[in-house]
């Protein structure tokens, strides 16, 4: 059983000690801590080792206290000297006061320095991380060919210093909040303040105040943690990696919650529409932003419905035929041993192992590999009465139309919904499939993202922008989106 206090104490080599303690030292050869004079009392800092930058410690937290004259701090009452060395020798910006040893672990163990004194029971934390992270890159998702090619890195104060420098406005908060059971991760929330809706700050604050899972560590598990709807097939936040489309999340009055060690960003309330733009949207004329939405859209109603669709006209609806295109597709399955479901559900299965073997594959062997395993298999397939010519040509429109799909969580959400249509069309025709379409919108108007509607505008009605499929000038686009708090 751990008999540690919760609190730090006033005996400087009992703290040490139970430092030394929790984070396995010596054992733990990471662990740093260095005790020195500093004045008339003795003073300790403890580091992780690779986690801080040991020249600013060195330079401005050891150097400066230790160079005290002997005398200094003797009429300075114990219970305010790490205030004094605040005050008179440490130069380092920016530092916390804090007494809770679990607090005080995290923060060390996440790259700061502490500094505890003889006879006082408080800590000062700096931030003193120096840690290697990686530069900031292009965004591989998310790419555009018009607008910025910037995105997010794995250090979340890279990661706000990149939203701040896009969104300059003193309204811009910023909250940290940890996240996590055993292994804590540090969140951060940044909204506009006024801008903003309270009610939807507190409750994604609460829920992941709330959490208790031992791992939540990367942005799909904090998405996981404050998502309304966890069993629901599609994604009731937004991912971006790119800082740009972050900064619009904030000016519509979204809550952005960025993780450390993640890089991405997640933009909470939102809705289905907003999973179905993109930056290159807005980066455009008007004409053509609404014209590739149009596309997207085209592209994304093939994908669901196609592969589906032509089974049930083959097997329940042969008289929306016309008789030269029946006899031709008839002739051809006649020599497929497999039944029809089967063979599309197989085919529709191999379209989307292809695109993850290339996803996964390193480099330029990806391209190389889904192009090459596409053709090779098709033929093949065909050559060998597998399949029928007209069924490849089906599943290829509709994984063409996939990739019209901007984020990868909603792309394997709807290839999903694809499955049930096709198993639907399959099974019982174009009723059925009409059926699932009506549960499904159903459910979907049903759904909420941090209390949001996510179908909202279009249902329920709600002002907004009209940029919702038909992207209408700029000069349209004055209205706050409709979860924003809006000034009386």
């Amino acid at each position: 059983m751990n008999d540690d206090p919760i609190t730090l104490c006033p005996l400087l080599s009992r703290n040490v000690e139970i430092f030394r303690e929790r984070l396995g030292a010596p054992l733990n050869a990471d662990v740093i801590v260095r005790r020195f004079r500093s004045g008339a009392f003795e003073s300790a800092v403890l580091a992780i080792d690779g986690m801080t930058d040991s020249r600013e410690v060195d330079e401005n937290i050891l150097k400066p206290c230790m160079e005290l004259p002997p005398s200094a701090g003797e009429e300075v009452p114990p219970c305010e000297r790490i205030s004094f060395l605040m005050s008179h020798a440490v130069a380092i910006l920016p530092m916390k006061i804090k007494e809770n040893i679990d607090e005080i672990l995290a923060d060390a163990l996440s790259g700061q320095s502490v500094l505890i004194s003889e006879g006082c029971a408080v800590a000062s934390v700096m931030d003193t991380r120096g840690f290697e992270k990686r530069t900031i890159g292009r965004p591989e998702a998310e790419q555009v060919v018009l607008g910025p090619h910037e995105s997010f890195s794995e250090a979340i104060r890279t990661n706000i210093t990149l939203l701040r420098r896009i969104v300059q406005r003193e309204e811009l908060i910023t909250e940290f909040v940890t996240a996590g059971g055993r292994m804590k991760t540090r969140c951060a929330l940044l909204y506009l303040r006024g801008t903003a809706d309270e009610a939807m700050v507190a409750r994604i604050r609460g829920r992941l105040e709330r959490c208790t899972y031992d791992f939540a560590l990367t942005t799909g598990e904090v998405e996981q943690i404050i998502e309304d709807h966890p069993y629901a097939l599609i994604p009731q936040c937004v991912h971006t990696e790119r800082p740009d489309r972050a900064a619009s999340f904030l000016a519509e009055g979204q809550i952005v919650v960025l993780t450390d060690g993640s890089p991405a960003a997640l933009g909470a309330p939102a809705t289905l529409w907003h999973q179905l733009h993109t930056p290159d949207d807005t980066s455009m004329r008007w004409q053509y932003g609404t014209f590739l939405r149009i596309v997207r859209f085209l592209g994304v109603i093939i994908h669901l419905f196609l592969p589906g669709a032509y089974l049930a006209v083959l097997r329940f609806h042969p008289e929306l035929l016309s008789p030269i295109l029946l006899t031709s597709v008839y002739e051809t399955s006649s020599r497929v041993p497999i039944p029809v479901y089967l063979e599309a559900l197989l085919m529709t299965l191999a379209f989307d192992l292809v695109g993850e073997a290339g996803l996964r594959a390193p480099g330029a062997m990806g391209n190389a590999l889904g192009i090459v395993s596409g053709l090779i298999l098709g033929q093949s397939a065909v050559s060998a009465d597998i399949v029928s010519p007209l069924l490849l040509i089906i599943v290829a429109a509709s994984g063409l139309g996939g990739f019209c799909v901007p984020g990868y969580a909603l792309n394997v959400g709807f290839k999903i919904i694809q499955l049930l249509f096709l198993t639907a069309g399959a099974f019982g025709g174009l009723y059925l499939m009409a059926l699932l379409l009506l549960c499904l919108c159903c459910g979907l108007c049903a759904m909420q993202s941090i209390g949001s509607p996510l179908t909202a505008p279009v249902t329920p009605r709600r002002a907004g922008n009209p940029d919702i499929l038909l992207r209408f000038p700029l000069k349209f686009q004055k209205a706050r989106a409709f979860f924003a708090r809006h000034r009386s």
